[in-house]
């Protein structure tokens, strides 16, 4: 996929950020070297910190001390804060869970007229986000392409439900190489795009 514009870094990964941050010092180091972004955004700071506040989390606090739910909940509110022209999504756990529901409705506003690319196989996440699909094996061999419904229903007609599973948690390592680690019974490994 060729395109210009401003990629975001992978919704709900840290951003670049060091746990030893203060929030209120994470906030102010990525509004400013992604202020063009903030300023088109579709989400507010105030709907931000709403969303903060809803999970007690206050602009004090050390990155690195949040729980685990409260991590989860910071890193998809600061990623969804910035308008990107394309979004990356590989995790989609916390996003679909109950608590980040709000958060949800934010990255929907936020992806109006944008590209949203995940690798989630989780098909409520897919159903919610995604207009098209693409199924490829561990290779990269595209297997099939259309509508996300069409995806979903080839997916399950043409592969073993250990190949592509509802996983609320996806295990893609970000690196050099895009390795998807989740454990599967079939080395081929396909997976949603």
């Amino acid at each position: 996929m060729l395109t210009d514009g401003v990629i975001g870094w992978p919704v709900g990964g840290e951003g670049g950020l060091d746990g030893k941050l203060r929030i209120s010092h994470a906030l102010n180091f990525l509004t400013t070297v992604y202020s063009d972004c903030l300023e088109k955004s579709s989400v507010s700071l105030e709907q931000f910190w709403d969303l903060m506040s809803t999970m007690d989390i206050d602009s004090r606090f050390i990155i690195k001390e949040l729980s685990r739910e409260q991590k989860d909940c910071f890193f998809l509110a600061i990623s969804v804060l910035f308008s990107f022209d394309i979004y990356l999504i590989s995790k989609t756990r916390f996003l679909m869970s109950k608590p980040a529901k709000p958060l949800r409705a934010l990255l929907l506003k936020q992806l109006e007229g944008k590209t949203l690319f995940a690798t989630s196989t989780n098909s409520r996440f897919q159903r919610e986000f995604c207009t098209d699909g693409l199924v490829v094996d561990s290779m990269g061999q595209i297997l099939f392409v259309g509508g996300v419904s069409e995806a979903i229903e080839w997916a399950d007609q043409n592969l073993d439900a250990s190949d592509v599973s509802d996983s609320d948690d996806e295990q893609l390592d970000i690196g050099l190489d895009l390795l998807n680690t989740e454990l599967s019974d079939d080395p081929s490994g396909d997976f949603f795009v």
